[in-house]
């Protein structure tokens, strides 16, 4: 354990995370080209696909990410970049906990560089691209980092907010600031101002935002928001406690509403704040199942 500069040891917190998600082809797509990935990048373990885990987290935390490619070959680019993310943030260790934003976006630096290359070694690739959220959870914060329009949702005390941006800009957002709305908002859905694996250089936007117990966090691919009004997404979430059931319920209110694009989500609802996991527990442990 890390010494405090008065020599004595540092106080360690962890906070329980419940974690769910899952994905769907939709009603009109012949290929899923979303994927997600939810890693422990202490103990290296994923839960995929839908599995409601449990996760004692102190540092580095857990990762949670959704990815949206796009053709010619978008399953390769999104599959392709969330590799790329999660090896890359396992790497580093330790040095995620204490900058995880900056670790996120070298992570996603990275991965633009990985697709590009494909591409290159790939004819047939060129011109793939994805979308991206990332966050890495810690005991006591959410670092979130963004290419695209996948989006990322608090709910807190019966609100939901939208923590990202369908744009997005370069730059750190605290929370708490604008959100883009209607007719604007609409058009950032239909044509995402950056992808990976388009340019040599992108300029993600990051998030960082407090954690409470009680929070609920979402990500998800434009097929679930670009359906489902916040106010519907809102009503599921606080109508279904259960995480698996949450993100089926989701899934389904895509697939109602049409099904035009694949649908990917996944969910954390986050415990209280303590100073040790319980003696014995292992840091993961997957207690139920489900998933399409």
């Amino acid at each position: 354990m890390a010494n405090s500069a008065s020599g004595a040891p540092r106080e360690r917190f962890h906070r329980r995370f419940t974690v769910c998600g899952g994905t769907n082809i939709g009603a009109r797509r012949s290929e899923n080209q979303d994927t997600f990935v939810i890693a422990d990048l202490e103990s290296g373990r994923v839960s995929r696909p839908c599995i409601r885990t449990d996760v004692w987290v102190s540092r580095p935390g857990v990762l949670m990410l959704v990815c949206d490619g796009g053709p010619p070959a978008g399953e390769v680019a999104a599959q392709l970049t969330a590799s790329s993310i999660k090896h890359r943030l396992e790497a580093e260790g330790d040095n995620v906990g204490r900058a995880p934003v900056y670790s996120l976006r070298r992570a996603f630096q990275g991965a633009n560089r990985a697709l590009l290359a494909e591409a290159d070694s790939h004819p047939d690739e060129r011109g793939m691209t994805t979308t991206c959220t990332a966050a890495i959870f810690s005991p006591e914060r959410l670092a979130i980092v963004q290419v695209g329009d996948a989006r990322a949702y608090l709910l807190r005390d019966g609100s939901l907010r939208t923590l990202t941006d369908d744009e997005t800009p370069a730059g750190l957002r605290e929370e708490g600031d604008g959100r883009t709305t209607g007719a604007a908002a609409e058009a950032q859905r239909e044509a995402p101002s950056q992808t990976l694996g388009t340019e040599a250089n992108v300029q993600p936007a990051v998030v960082d935002v407090d954690l409470r117990a009680g929070d609920r966090v979402l990500l998800c691919s434009n097929g679930l928001h670009g359906l489902v009004s916040d106010d519907a997404i809102a009503a599921i979430l606080m109508r279904t406690p259960e995480v698996a059931a949450a993100s089926e319920a989701l899934i389904s209110a895509a697939l109602a509403a049409g099904g035009g694009d694949n649908v990917t989500v996944v969910l954390a609802d986050c415990g209280p704040l303590e100073h040790a996991a319980p003696r014995g527990s292992p840091t993961t442990r997957p207690v139920d199942g489900g998933g399409r």
